[in-house]
């Protein structure tokens, strides 16, 4: 009875063990997909920055040419 037991709780352990490490590997995919997204962002807003900078500097040529 007393195996049966502690055979139930070492199943159980193993598999409490292997949720644990799945959810580590799935937390740490998680961030590097955020780590990623957030590299992307960054270089669609420098970009971004970049078009109005050249759009105000446009705008500030043609009112200097009217």
């Amino acid at each position: 009875m007393i195996d049966a037991e502690v055979q139930q709780l070492e199943e159980r352990v193993q598999r409490l063990i292997a949720a644990f490490r799945q959810a580590r590997l799935e937390q740490k995919r998680a961030l590097q997909e955020r780590d990623r997204l957030l590299a992307l962002n960054a270089e669609l807003r420098r970009r971004i920055e970049g078009i109005v900078d050249r759009v105000r500097s446009l705008e500030s040529e043609s009112e200097h040419e009217a």
